[in-house]
């Protein structure tokens, strides 16, 4: 089959023009952030409505579409994606490679601002070097090619503006300075670093703990740390997909030894509780595929979001995530679908303590657990004094669910929303088997698990 342009209404091909280049789309398992970039940029739409990703390898894009005439490997160069499109207006198609050519010129000249900036090999006295050989074999001295003023601008960004200082760290990051040096001590032993990207990896790892924390939009972040928007979100979406594969660990179902240590005003009214559940939604930026956007629409919110289902033992740690659902989901559908109701997590006997929207009585009697809500007052004029005292205790230890969905929602400002669409599910995550909203809330409850328990 005759090679020929996949951009809509492009209809070059090899016989009628003879002397184009045609470029094949990166390869899915080797380059995948860069194959994705390339979709995004072709705005082509799959007939189900989502982003279009051909399965075939001989899909190619023409010369015509790149101000070079062909791609460049260089992800700084303007066609390290493609540029020209007819959906895109370009005043000047060489304004972007003048840009990159000036860019390069300056770096040429780094070299004779270099010498004032003192070489560093660890954070102090008491911490291992930053970046060991056995796990980036890159010469130490690519710390010194950073300019000055380039240095001095990131300032504001950089971690090691606030050494020591716990206060400014737990506002920035959620995390103490002394949970933020191990948290990073533990992540840099798993990182190949990216020549490419001249930020420190404790600067990656700061920023992308403040885009949790505090949600500064790309384009800032982009703006304050003078880098291309495309290089702090694969910043952040690599020490996401980092900390999620190390540290979503920490959410887990604790042993039935931890079930004896409640706390004793609650192992006094209910010494067999082992769980407290409620849900919780995130707004979401509206799907532009219709189905999506009717099946996430939340009649509670009023708004398009995702809905999760959470677990807290009784002494306040997450013990457990479901995977997010549309917000039109209800809450007994997505506690049946996200299994929950199991006997890896419930032994004959146990309590779990839930809100009167949760009707699963009958579910969780077949495995022995019972299920405590507080009473219906429907159909009936008034309730018993026992129903309304024991009510009233139930609601009292129920309400640490909603303070440990408070302290997640307000540690952690990326989820209040609106998460953008980017967010929330991308063609990447199709071959990950997750999604980033879901690593996301994975990875900001175990960061809060590393933290004090609200409960004392």
């Amino acid at each position: 089959m005759p090679k020929s342009c996949c951009v809509v209404s492009c209809t070059s091909n090899v016989f009628k023009n003879p002397g184009l280049k045609f470029i094949p789309l990166p390869c899915q398992i080797k380059q995948a952030e860069r194959r994705m970039l390339w979709l995004q940029a072709i705005k082509r739409e799959a007939p189900d409505g989502g982003l279009w990703d051909p399965k075939t390898p001989h899909t190619y894009v023409c010369g015509k579409h790149f101000i070079t005439g062909s791609h460049v490997k260089e992800p700084l160069h303007p066609d390290f994606v493609r540029t020209v499109f007819p959906h895109r207006t370009v005043s000047d198609p060489n304004q972007k490679l003048n840009r990159y050519k000036h860019a390069r010129k300056r770096e040429q000249m780094s070299p004779l601002l270099k010498r004032k900036v003192a070489k560093t090999t660890a954070v102090s006295p008491d911490l291992p070097t930053i970046l060991d050989e056995d796990h980036c074999p890159v010469d130490n001295d690519d710390a010194d090619d950073v300019p000055d003023e380039m240095r001095e601008s990131r300032n504001c960004l950089s971690s090691y503006s606030l050494e020591e200082n716990d206060g400014k760290c737990r506002q920035m990051t959620g995390l103490s300075w002394t949970m933020f040096l191990s948290l990073f001590t533990f992540l840099n032993q798993f990182v190949k670093r990216q020549g490419y990207i001249s930020l420190p990896p404790r600067d990656q790892l700061f920023i992308t703990l403040i885009k949790l924390c505090q949600n500064p939009s790309f384009f800032f972040l982009s703006h304050v740390l003078k880098m291309p928007q495309t290089t702090v979100r694969q910043i952040f979406i690599r020490w996401l997909d980092l900390m999620y594969g190390k540290i979503s660990i920490l959410v887990h179902w604790p042993d039935r030894e931890c079930f004896l240590m409640i706390p004793p005003e609650m192992k006094a009214q209910f010494p067999r509780l082992t769980a407290i559940i409620d849900c919780f939604e995130i707004r979401t930026e509206y799907p532009s595929n219709l189905k999506a956007r009717a099946k996430s629409y939340s009649n509670y919110k009023k708004w398009t979001t995702v809905k999760y289902l959470i677990a807290c033992s009784p002494s306040g740690s997450i013990t457990f995530l479901s995977n997010g659902w549309g917000g039109k989901a209800s809450d007994v559908h997505i506690v049946r679908q996200s299994g929950f109701l199991s006997s890896v997590y419930h032994s004959p006997g146990d309590q779990i303590l839930a809100e009167r929207g949760f009707t699963l009585q009958d579910d969780f009697a077949l495995l022995g657990v019972e299920l405590l809500t507080p009473s219906f007052t429907k159909g009936r004029k008034q309730l018993p004094g026992r129903e309304v005292e024991m009510s009233r205790r139930k609601s009292n230890i129920r309400i640490h669910i909603e303070r440990v969905i408070g302290v997640l929602k307000g540690r952690f400002h990326i989820l209040d929303g609106p998460l953008p669409r980017c967010l929330v599910q991308s063609a990447r995550d199709k071959n990950q088997g997750q999604a980033t909203a879901d690593k996301l809330v994975n990875v900001c409850a175990a960061l809060v698990n590393m933290a004090q328990s609200i409960i004392k």
